[in-house]
């Protein structure tokens, strides 16, 4: 039996018994966090936009641009929300089970927050303000430690002063660490530059720091009432290697032997296949970090090898998604395969937390239905969509009101296109009517990722490039967005080709549009007003994406290629004799079946048959395609790609890992 096929095998009894024991198992453990990229909530994002307008002097625009800018700060390429999402997907299920308090109490994290430079945008800048934006986020969280004189030694700092936030308006414990002199930029330089190795130490020396202190001030307590205190384990879930200097045994100093972290147990959560996110250290590095002696077999070629050392130190090592968890067994973690793990009941391949994602238009159709079906509102969409396809006639009314939900909320997303919150565009209003263009009524298409050659925005411009594709996007009404966060100059080439292809022929203006703004502040509202969410890679090289699910979970048929999660999360169309499309909720884009430059790329010709299909379905009469397509996705959306059943597997895994570990 596959790994699909035994995660979908077992029924909601069987998996609520399963989820209990864990939890049962891990009661007690303080749970911790490491995540060098991790964003601040979306209320407080809000709220900082609000002060910049109510109490800075900021416009709509400038405040807009501001937050944007401060929330890309935070990430090195991306949107970021992966671990937010899934920390909060934690927070969700520990609540059901232990209740908000104690789930509060045993659930902490620890990001970053950096100070000047946006990572493959260079200094952050701010707009109708006199105050950096850094420096009104600051004032705007609440300060909980100070350390002063940090010694470090390494790089020309010796000693720094580093500063601990938490987020007001955050139910979580969540703390960013501030040190403008080390944490200026995320993920500094390429990946094996020095300076990254001086942040992970400091991070090292501030979190072992912190967490020791709180155990013995005691605001992290160690035991509860039943005296289930589980041999007082401290479970740390490291993300990337980046992380990994932070575990106790892995640096000589007086953390190593520390009586408090006795007793760790390392879960190793690996999010990235492609070499730019698992960094290595140059050999000379490993005496200045006092990295300890055992760990010298990880030097090698004039490196100090991070996933050795990772690999050594973990108890178990996570992917996120069945895909990515084979090739960390077969290849990245091959000499520790027997601590690759992926959970049979809930599966742990990565998803979308449905309450930050999903928008409010369609929020407030789910709940009415869940008022006509009688359920709790408990977040249990199995038991709705159950009811929803067992009444075809309750079915129907609940997809005519989806798609005029989807319709409200792609009206936003035009509206906030044209105001320029995703950049500058060749549009206008006006223009538009002088026209006589709707762009409501025309097939939206998004391809609106981070800016890197493995996620193939080349490729669908050289599908846009070709005159008999063109010709039918124009006929087809369809408009393709390209853009994203940029990371490095593919992403100016990228903006430049869109220019000379409007250039050559000025009516693609209104079918090929470029983002160039693009961020965890915004992208909400591009992945709640489009029609079809693509997800392309070079074969191999995604780990678990989670844009398209974004987009599912506001029902937006995805347009893949089948790598990370994806071949998990699309069920392929099918039709009967009349096209009328009887199941799936996306198009599978084929692969070319020879290698280029030892790479594999998506298959042009069968892009652009896949993006005129996805055109047909939606312009059908009534749309009827697009309709069962839609609500399909957002079942999909909704139930597989919640994230929540991520947590619950990884859970499982923590709890199996605790039991393992500690047997009597």
């Amino acid at each position: 039996m596959s790994d699909t096929d035994s995660v979908n095998s077992r029924d909601s009894a069987e998996k609520e018994i399963e989820l209990t024991k864990a939890l049962e198992k891990i009661r007690g453990i303080n749970i911790f966090v490491f995540q060098l990229e991790y964003e601040l909530s979306t209320k407080f994002l809000n709220e900082l936009y609000n002060k910049l307008i109510k109490f800075k002097g900021c416009s709509d625009e400038d405040a807009k641009y501001n937050v944007g800018q401060f929330s890309k700060l935070l990430m090195s390429g991306g949107l970021g929300s992966f671990k937010p999402d899934l920390v909060n997907g934690f927070y969700n299920v520990m609540s059901k089970y232990w209740g908000e308090i104690e789930a509060r109490r045993h659930l902490h994290v620890f990001g970053v927050l950096y100070a000047k430079f946006i990572k493959g945008e260079g200094e952050i800048d701010s707009r109708g303000i006199k105050k950096g934006i850094v420096d009104i986020a600051r004032e705007s969280l609440d300060k909980v430690k100070v350390y002063k004189d940090i010694e470090i030694n390494l790089k020309g700092i010796r000693n720094v002063d580093v500063e601990i936030y938490m987020n007001p308006f955050s139910e979580l414990k969540e703390y960013w660490l501030y040190c403008p002199e080390i944490f200026h930029e995320a993920y500094c330089g390429t990946s094996d530059d020095d300076f990254r190795a001086v942040q992970s130490l400091l991070y090292r020396k501030i979190v072992l720091r912190f967490i020791k202190e709180q155990i013995e001030e005691g605001h992290i307590k160690r035991k509860d009432n039943n005296n289930n205190a589980n041999k007082n384990v401290l479970l740390f879930s490291t993300s990337e290697v980046n992380t990994t200097l932070a575990i106790p045994a892995v640096v000589d100093d007086e953390y190593k032997e520390d009586e408090i972290f006795r007793n760790v147990i390392v879960h190793h959560y690996n999010h990235t296949i492609v070499p730019a996110g698992i960094p290595h250290y140059h050999n000379y590095m490993f005496s200045g970090l006092k990295i300890s002696e055992e760990f010298n077999d990880a030097i090698h070629d004039k490196i100090v090898d991070l996933t050795e050392i990772t690999g050594t130190v973990s108890d178990v090592i996570t992917g996120c998604s069945i895909q990515h968890t084979n090739i960390l067994r077969e290849n990245i973690f091959k000499k520790f395969k027997e601590k690759v793990a992926y959970d049979d009941v809930f599966g742990n391949s990565e998803g979308a937390y449905v309450d930050r994602w999903q928008g409010e238009n369609i929020k407030e159709v789910i709940r009415s239905y869940e008022n006509k079906t009688g359920l709790d509102k408990s977040g249990n969409y199995e038991e709705l969509f159950k009811h929803l396809e067992e009444n075809p006639l309750l079915r129907k009314k609940f997809i005519d009101k989806l798609l005029k939900a989807k319709k409200k909320q792609k009206a936003k997303f035009i509206d906030e296109l044209l105001k320029g919150t995703f950049g500058k565009i060749n549009l206008t209003s006006d223009e538009l009517k002088s026209n006589n263009i709707n762009l409501s009524d025309m097939p939206f298409f998004t391809f609106v990722r981070r800016l890197v050659s493995y996620k193939c925005a080349d490729i669908i411009l050289d599908v846009i490039r070709d005159a008999k594709f063109k010709e039918k996007i124009i006929k087809n009404n369809a408009v393709i967005f390209i853009g994203g966060r940029k990371f490095d100059i593919y992403g100016n080439l990228q903006e430049q080709q869109v220019k000379e292809i409007i250039s050559k022929d000025p009516l693609m203006k209104y079918h090929l549009i470029f983002i160039e703004n693009y961020h965890v502040f915004n992208s909400y509202i591009l992945n709640q007003g489009t029609d079809f969410s693509g997800m392309l890679s070079w074969k191999g090289k995604e780990a678990g994406p989670t844009g398209y699910a974004k987009a599912q979970q506001n029902g937006a048929p995805t347009i893949a290629t089948v790598d990370g999660v994806v071949p998990e999360r699309i069920t392929l169309i099918k039709r009967d004799e009349n096209n009328k499309v009887v199941e799936g909720n996306g198009y599978v884009v084929e692969y070319e079946k020879q290698a280029r430059n030892n790479e594999i790329y998506p298959d042009k010709t069968d892009l652009a048959k896949k993006i005129e299909e996805a055109c047909n379905d939606y312009n059908a009469p009534n749309s009827a395609n697009y309709r069962i397509l839609a609500f399909n996705a957002l079942k999909t959306g909704m139930i597989k790609s919640d994230v929540r059943n991520q947590a619950k597997g990884l859970i499982r895994i923590w709890a199996k890992t605790v039991s393992e570990k500690f047997k009597k």
